[in-house]
């Protein structure tokens, strides 16, 4: 038997293994792919073409994390991602965002000298809510009775209230007045928008995509706050060097392992309590705790099947919005796109290309989803990481990635795949005509949901509105990692705080466990 069992070897399901055996408790997990990393994993789709077939940059992995698991140490390296993005306008312009805000400036004054000026004033903004991120993304989401106690941490911070309420009204304020506060040309706000509505069904017009734009740029790399960069050898590498540390502190790690089932029994007074797993070729695997790594809806709808959980709590899991929107591409190429600066390695290249030319467009590109089930004109992030990678192609050969939107989740996407594989390559090819890859993959939602077992290829597990946020993620009542089942425990990015490779919703769940566990102790 087993003290714990995690369901999934994701990378949060491998932070919470790491942490519960550095505590001297006897983990497994069961992995259903036969490659551990969940979404952040690298794949060798092509012989000597090695492609992060699901995330694809780094940079919210949290510092603690990476500290206490020692993962530098068990090989994790990233690449500075300088510039961070780049937004080709077509005719040679284009703009360029930069780690050093002077750079950035520079950039931004070619369109707008009044916006210009306001990005230091921005760019602190983003500072301070960087400054308290932790506070947020490490524990536990405070609740309602606790704001007192979280003003009192703000002004140990140096944080007045103005500036606190500034932060708290992003939580439902829209991506698009966020950026309308601070730049008037349209340029510069095509830059900043994609992480305002980046894996999320919404516009930028729609609110708390502002806190959504916050969540993608609390993060570092290398100790430069809210950078981007690509990791050596793929995001796989991050799962790996989680996955190594775990196994050291005595963590078994099974894959080709899929849980067909958690199984429970029912304590004297009524109440579900977990006592293992079973998996899919039949076998029981006891267990005192389970925590599952998977979506919420699989947890409770799927694997939770047979154990008698309240109806309503059933039809609130059910009712959690979950619907996938972004497709991804994975290739290669043998020349570098031309975006106006012609096929020689530039700064461009290095950069997250943005198709976005303006807010409208991707508020036009979000409307055609709802009319059309797909966008016609789809905003995309173009990634080409083996130009400061080399250990992803053979020299001569580029790895690249596309994440774009919209794509609406749907049990008919196959039949589109085709048709938004032409839509794509003809929407980067007006910015880069010579764009032609010698192999692609095209994944819809419903392939995204197929290889990583996400409910609806939904990328953050539940969409990241301010109704599925902090103590409402993933329902109310249950935002500490607990379930109606005595013993199981979430901790994937259904839950607090959210989705990317934070490695925070794993964290947060052992720290509840072991506080669990320590009280049973105590008692």
């Amino acid at each position: 038997m087993y003290d714990a069992i995690i369901i999934g070897g994701g990378h949060n399901g491998l932070v919470t293994a790491a942490y519960l055996a550095k505590e001297g408790l006897r983990v497994a997990v069961f992995e259903r792919r036969g490659i551990i990393g969940g979404a952040a994993a690298t794949e060798e789709l092509w012989p000597g073409i090695r492609v992060s077939t699901g995330s694809y940059v780094l940079s919210l992995l949290r510092r603690k994390i990476i500290e206490d698991l020692h993962l530098e140490k068990y090989g994790l390296k990233v690449y500075l991602k300088d510039p961070g993005l780049y937004v080709p306008f077509g005719n040679g312009k284009g703009i360029s965002i930069w780690t050093d805000t002077r750079k950035t400036i520079k950039e931004i004054e070619k369109y707008s000298k009044n916006d210009a000026r306001s990005y230091e004033k921005f760019a602190q903004l983003l500072d301070t809510f960087s400054s308290v991120a932790d506070f947020f993304m490490l524990n536990r989401p405070p609740k309602f009775s606790e704001v007192e106690e979280l003003f009192s941490f703000f002004k140990g911070l140096s944080i007045d209230e103005d500036k606190a309420l500034s932060l708290a009204r992003m939580f439902f304020q829209d991506g698009k007045s966020f950026l309308d506060e601070f730049f008037e040309s349209e340029e510069v706000k095509a830059a900043l928008i994609e992480d305002a509505v980046v894996g999320t069904y919404a516009s930028p017009s729609t609110p708390g995509t502002a806190y959504v734009f916050l969540h993608h740029n609390i993060g570092e790399v290398n100790g430069i706050k809210g950078a981007w960069g690509y990791v050596e050898g793929g995001m796989g590498a991050v799962s790996k060097a989680i996955a190594s540390a775990a196994k050291d502190m005595g963590v078994e790690v099974f894959t080709s392992s899929e849980v067909d089932e958690i199984l429970t029994k029912k304590d004297s007074d009524g109440k579900e309590r977990v006592v293992g797993v079973k998996l899919k070729n039949g076998k029981v695997v006891e267990s005192r705790i389970v925590v599952s790594n998977v979506d919420p809806k699989t947890t409770f709808l799927k694997l939770a099947r047979n154990s008698e959980l309240d109806d309503y709590f059933l039809r609130r899991v059910d009712a959690l919005k979950t619907t996938g929107v972004s497709f991804k591409i994975n290739g290669y190429l043998e020349e570098l796109p031309d975006f106006g600066k012609g096929k020689s390695l530039t700064d461009e290249h290095k950069a997250s290309i943005l198709i976005m030319p303006s807010i409208d467009y991707i508020e036009n590109a979000y409307l055609d989803s709802k009319l059309f089930g797909y966008s016609k004109k789809p905003w995309l992030s173009i990634n080409i990481p083996s130009t400061i990678d080399p250990t992803l192609a053979p020299q001569g050969k580029f790895v690249f990635n596309i994440f774009g939107q919209y794509l609406p989740y749907s049990p008919k996407l196959d039949d589109l795949r085709d048709k938004m594989t032409e839509i794509v390559l003809e929407t980067v090819r007006e910015y880069a005509p010579n764009f032609k890859p010698v192999k692609m993959e095209f994944l819809t939602p419903l392939d995204i949901e197929r290889r990583f077992g996400m409910w609806g290829g939904n990328i953050f597990h539940l969409d990241m509105t301010p109704d599925q946020l902090y103590v409402f993620r993933p329902l109310l009542g249950y935002s500490d990692y607990r379930t109606p089942i005595r013993n199981l425990y979430l901790c994937g990015s259904g839950t607090h705080p959210g989705g990317g490779v934070t490695g925070a919703p794993g964290y947060n769940a052992a720290m509840e466990i072991l506080r669990d566990l320590k009280n049973l102790t105590m008692t």
